[in-house]
């Protein structure tokens, strides 16, 4: 397993307790998502450098053959009728917001390639058990990765409580943040900021052309990538990043992140 970053939070405290119990977990055979190699994949994806977006999640998926490392990504080897609920709930808001098709696999490692970080503010759990490493020993860490992406300028989006513990790690002079739930069908059910129709992808790229930096591409399949412009013509409603949309009018923005108060745009 390597340590990006260069973290301080590698030579903590912290991290040998939290390090010493997934040992103990390997010895005992008891596993937990994702395996070792796999744990900062995430962090690994790039360098701090390179991150222009954190999109921070809750913890690993729960069944071991869909985590990787890369919050709310799964391998490419699951098709459509695989994917996770989670994920599910991702991919109709990437279709409703920015009119494009739901991709046939899961893998959202372009997303990476691009400068976003897919971080879970838990990086592990057991396997089954969700937010069942839920650690003070990982809360340090989460705080320095934040604070060094902070001192960059960057758009954060926290999907969930869990994620949203450290929006006040993020300095809001120089970065943006969105808030919603966390992108659970259950979640954007019983929530007051459902992820469900927040336009998440066109605001993150409208947020980062008022910092000055390069949208994303989000899209995810290749035929996709080389079609769109071409398939789509008319008269259609244009979102803030550019991309056409068919009759989506009036959508209900995500919640901005200000001192002491969230309000919806």
């Amino acid at each position: 397993m390597t340590r990006p970053w260069n973290l301080d939070y590698w030579q903590s405290d912290d991290w040998y307790v939290a390090n010493d119990r997934l040992k103990m977990m390997e010895r005992d055979g008891v596993r937990y998502n994702p395996g070792r190699t796999d744990l900062f994949r995430s962090l690994a994806s790039g360098n701090c450098d390179s991150i222009r977006v954190c999109i921070v999640g809750q913890d690993p998926y729960p069944q071991h053959k869909y985590a990787t490392g890369l919050a709310f990504s799964i391998p490419p080897k699951f098709g459509r009728a695989e994917f996770p609920g989670t994920l599910r709930e991702i991919l109709a808001e990437y279709r409703s917001d920015l009119g494009y098709e739901i991709p046939r696999n899961g893998d959202l490692t372009r997303w990476t390639r691009q400068g976003v970080l897919l971080w879970n503010a838990i990086p592990s759990c057991a396997d089954g058990h969700s937010l069942s490493h839920d650690w003070d020993e990982y809360k340090s860490l989460n705080r320095e990765v934040f604070r060094r992406l902070s001192e960059k300028g960057i758009v954060f989006a926290l999907l969930g409580s869990v994620a949203r513990r450290y929006a006040n790690d993020v300095d809001l002079r120089n970065n943006k943040i969105i808030l919603t739930s966390h992108p659970s069908p259950r979640g954007s059910n019983n929530s007051r900021m459902p992820f469900r129709g927040s336009r998440l992808f066109s605001t993150i790229n409208d947020h980062l052309n008022q910092l000055g930096l390069d949208p994303i591409d989000w899209r995810l399949d290749d035929e996709e990538r080389d079609s769109t412009a071409s398939a789509v013509r008319g008269n259609l409603l244009q979102n803030v990043s550019g991309v056409p949309l068919d009759g989506i009018k009036e959508r209900a923005g995500p919640n901005y992140y200000v001192p002491g108060k969230a309000f919806q745009l």
